[in-house]
């Protein structure tokens, strides 16, 4: 595992140096969420810059923060009410938490959330992660500021303020997707006066920089703006796995009038690395970790070639207060990808027959990989009406709208050739193949969901909490050469019902039930 280092303000202690007038002048220690072994150098600069701090004030203030109780998962679709009181499952990860762990990617959340484990998480390529044991769709299962977006690409984390996790059947927030639950990239808006910048160094020898700068003005700070951006050189414990990464973004708003809201923002990203595959099974068995060099990428081919992904993202969202405590909010956004995949692929045994693992000699046929100029497009626009309102005594909380989405995948042929054999050594050469053989698939979606949800207060310790969504869909894909063609419409409505309790302000028990569509 690679050693990190952290150093903030005048004090050493985890991963990253941060120099930021919201830190300026503060003193203190931070725990690092695991433990590993410092450089000598590191060692040496830690003890030099503790002894100047002590030397300065002999008092050390120790911070312990628990969760928030008060935190609430947008995600969920019912406003601002805390997650001690709701009766779904959700986990909401701030940036500083992220920041804390020295996180910088979706498959490393694992290491906060025990519901949140790994699911095939290649370097180099997309991220991905399973709730409750369920692997998250990348085209169904994210969403960004609430709206679907594609998460078959490298997702900057950088311009986003937290993660939000639902746990479970999340068909009343999103139509079809799996059983799991949903993840939302929460982007950071302009806030304000902010002046950030930070280097990070992960041995063996990645290293990266990043600025984070905002500022309000006019009348009671009426216009804001921020803008984020960063870059990675990047060199992880495995070889032949060197790469390069940057994104950068602005988010600007305005308020235009009394309770009316404009917000814009934009990102765009880039990387370009190396994949790393991974091992599988030797016929029967599963081969000993003690047998394998951990730095060996078996995608070491002269000819191999980096996944670059590119990705552009922008949205615009206006709110409009219509009542002390009503919002119209409309949203609309849009995301382009373009991705050049390539691989020297490890991929079965046709010696054995078998192409679900490797020979069970530790040997495995290669391919040459290459599907090139890979384009998809997402856009997104959801109109609803948010607020609260009472009727007597029973207290409603509620959200109704419609949310149109399409998805468009358009890609070129591919290649996809037996180009040899390697071994666990990986220390064959084989040749290259990129004649473009084999077809690939366009796909052309279409949704609108009209959605409905209340949370209604019946007395200060009982709630009901109902919500439904119906979807229309429209789902069409065909090969590259127009062949397999195929074509299906589909609507069907998810509801969902809880009933909570809550015995004190601490304490909760709910019983809920819904449906979901995968």
């Amino acid at each position: 595992m690679p050693t990190c280092h952290r150093f903030e303000s005048i004090t050493m202690a985890h991963r990253r140096f941060r120099s930021s007038s919201a830190l300026a002048g503060q003193q203190h220690v931070h725990a690092g969420t695991r433990r590993q072994a410092p450089t000598r150098l590191a060692l040496a600069v830690a003890a030099l810059l503790a002894g100047s701090a002590w030397a300065q004030d002999s008092s050390l203030t120790v911070t312990v923060s628990g969760r928030n109780a008060a935190n609430a998962a947008s995600v969920a679709g019912f406003g601002d009410v805390p997650l001690s009181r709701a009766p779904f499952s959700a986990s909401v990860i701030s940036a500083r938490q992220l920041q804390d762990a020295g996180i910088d990617s979706l498959a490393d959340i694992t290491r906060l959330d025990a519901g949140i484990t790994d699911a095939y998480n290649a370097p180099g390529y997309w991220n991905q992660v399973a709730v409750r044991g369920f692997t998250l769709d990348a085209r169904q299962n994210v969403r960004r500021d609430g709206l679907p977006i594609n998460a078959e690409t490298v997702i900057p984390s950088g311009n986003k303020s937290a993660l939000e996790i639902l746990k479970g059947t999340s068909g009343l927030q999103a139509g079809t997707s799996t059983p799991g639950g949903l993840l939302n990239l929460v982007v950071a808006r302009p806030t304000g006066s902010l002046r950030s910048a930070s280097l990070d160094w992960t041995q063996p020898g990645t290293v990266g920089a990043a600025f984070d700068l905002g500022e309000r003005s006019g009348a009671e700070g009426a216009y804001g703006w921020r803008v984020h951006g960063d870059a990675d050189r990047l060199n992880p414990s495995t070889r032949n796995s060197r790469g390069q990464r940057w994104m950068a973004s602005a988010a600007v708003d305005a308020r235009l009038a009394a309770g009316s809201l404009l917000e814009a923002e934009v990102e765009a990203s880039r990387q370009s690395q190396p994949s790393t595959p991974g091992f599988s099974l030797l016929g029967n068995r599963l081969p000993s970790a003690s047998s394998i060099d951990p730095r060996l990428n078996l995608n070491n081919q002269a000819w191999s070639l980096p996944v670059v992904f590119n990705g552009r993202t922008g949205s615009l969202r206006f709110t409009q207060a219509l009542a002390s405590d009503v919002n119209l909010v409309a949203h609309v956004m849009r995301q382009q990808l373009t991705t050049d995949d390539r691989i020297a692929f490890p991929f079965g045994c046709s010696a054995e027959n078998a192409f679900d693992r490797y020979c069970s000699d530790g040997s495995f046929d290669v391919y040459d990989f290459r599907s090139e100029g890979e384009r998809r497009t997402s856009d997104a626009a959801d109109l609803s009406i948010q607020g609260k309102a009472a009727w007597g005594v029973v207290q409603h909380r509620f959200n109704a709208g419609v949310l149109a989405s399409r998805y468009n995948a358009r890609f070129q042929r591919q290649a996809f050739n037996w180009v040899g054999t390697d071994t666990l050594a990986g220390n064959t050469a084989v040749p290259a193949d990129p004649s473009l053989t084999d077809e690939n698939t366009n796909r052309h979606e279409r949704s609108t969901e009209w959605h409905l949800q209340d949370a209604i207060t019946l007395s200060p310790k009982w709630s009901v909490w109902a919500g439904l969504r119906h979807s229309r869909l429209q789902r069409d894909s065909v090969r590259t050469d127009d062949s397999r063609a195929t074509a299906y419409a589909q609507g069907f409505t998810t509801p969902w019902l809880a009933l909570s309790h809550a015995f004190n302000a601490q304490d909760i028990a709910y019983l809920s039930w819904g449906q979901g569509v995968e």
